[in-house]
């Protein structure tokens, strides 16, 4: 009779375990749409000063962060209408934005770095390792989706960066190259306000093993051969560039009759 009685206990922890353990899992895993304000400051000269007020103020476009224990990719929403098209009133021309297909690949298990980067319609692939940023605890909290968040700031390539994250889950990646905080990043605010990233929707799920795949397209390239080129062409340009290169945000301006 005791072992009657006993074996369906036994059975029922079993399952209570695999039960935590797939739990578990699931909260650790997921995807994560980021609302993305990039505010420009454009300056024409010559003939072409007439349009400067014509042309937009700032670009509105969603990212999307994949993210498990192991690795996390950050890239493009994909949309149906990737080109944002804006009427001016001069002349009926049109202004069309698009993004490149950049994309950050990190890899949590072996701290590596691959960037999928397009410059001067050139791809570059960029391998490094990933840096543990000094982040400091400012005390400061909010919520966002009624996730608790706190906010941590860095000293990122000499510019300040103010995150918020939530422990709630407790996955150390966020947009980009900025993680290794002790949850998941649900806002960026960089340069002085200029670009700002905040969560509009997480989804916590079992990911698709398909779905966090390495980049590979563009050229093998360093950082350092990467922010060479970079710094070489902005200086043919007669631009003046920042040292250390940054982490470079593109977005592509036509305008057409």
């Amino acid at each position: 009779m005791k072992q009657t009685i006993l074996l369906p206990v036994f059975l029922s922890m079993a399952i209570l375990l695999n039960a935590q353990q797939s739990n578990n899992s699931f909260l650790f895993s997921g995807s994560v749409i980021y609302e993305q304000i990039l505010k420009f400051d454009i300056q024409l000269e010559g003939d072409a000063a007439q349009f400067a007020h014509a042309l937009p103020k700032e670009q509105k476009s969603e990212k999307i962060l994949h993210f498990s224990e192991e690795a996390a990719l950050f890239q493009n929403h994909k949309s149906e209408e990737p080109e944002e098209a804006v009427p001016m009133e001069e002349g009926g021309m049109v202004i069309t934005m698009y993004e490149p297909d950049n994309k950050t690949y990190m890899d949590l298990v072996n701290k590596e770095l691959i960037e999928q980067q397009e410059f001067m319609t050139r791809i570059f692939l960029i391998e490094s390792d990933m840096k543990d940023e000094k982040w400091k605890m400012t005390g400061k909290q909010r919520a966002i989706l009624d996730y608790p968040c706190q906010e941590a700031v860095s000293e990122v390539e000499g510019k300040e960066v103010h995150a918020w994250f939530t422990p709630e889950i407790s996955v150390a990646v966020g947009p980009g190259r900025y993680c290794g905080l002790p949850g998941l990043v649900l806002a960026l605010e960089m340069e002085d306000g200029d670009r700002t990233l905040t969560a509009t929707d997480v989804e916590l799920k079992l990911l698709d093993k398909g779905i966090l795949k390495r980049p590979t397209k563009g050229k093998k390239v360093t950082r350092e051969e990467f922010e060479d080129l970079v710094a070489e062409k902005m200086q043919e340009m007669g631009v003046e560039g920042e040292e250390g290169g940054g982490s470079m945000q593109t977005v592509v301006i036509k305008i057409n009759e």
